[in-house]
């Protein structure tokens, strides 16, 4: 039962009581019911705007929620630029098959033969034994 339908059911009890407003106590009860009801619909009103609110700030957070996202991605991608190598710099691309992390490697860490995959552990091993090498043509 709302607080509405209770003051409601109280002011059918005042009347079915017949009670006689022209006296002292009939005048309170009636005052004291008016009061109720008054109050019985602020109540509402404030019930129905939270409710309202409630729904609007939700709607900001999946908004908010979107955005943040978006700045993280951006600087995700930031981070990545960060890493690319520069066109002085003799780097070889490399792609794990496993996760698809691009990893930048030089010449030295290239003849070790082998690598780790810092995105998935997974292990990278380069056989250059049928590539020529530079320096000898």
């Amino acid at each position: 039962m709302t607080v509405t339908e209770r003051v409601s059911y109280l002011k059918g009890l005042f009347e079915g009581l017949e009670i006689d407003t022209g006296k002292k106590e009939g005048k309170l009860l009636s005052g004291m019911l008016a009061a109720l009801d008054d109050l019985a619909q602020a109540v509402t009103d404030l019930k129905q705007q939270n409710e309202e609110l409630l729904e609007e700030l939700d709607d900001v957070y999946e908004e908010l929620s979107a955005i943040t996202e978006d700045f993280l991605l951006d600087d995700a991608d930031a981070d990545q630029e960060e890493l690319a190598p520069t066109p002085e710099e003799d780097l070889y691309q490399v792609v794990c098959p496993t996760c698809g992390e691009v990893i930048y490697l030089d010449q030295d860490t290239l003849s070790n033969g082998s690598i780790v995959c810092s995105a998935c552990g997974e292990e990278l091993e380069f056989d250059l034994s049928g590539l020529e090498n530079d320096d000898e043509t």
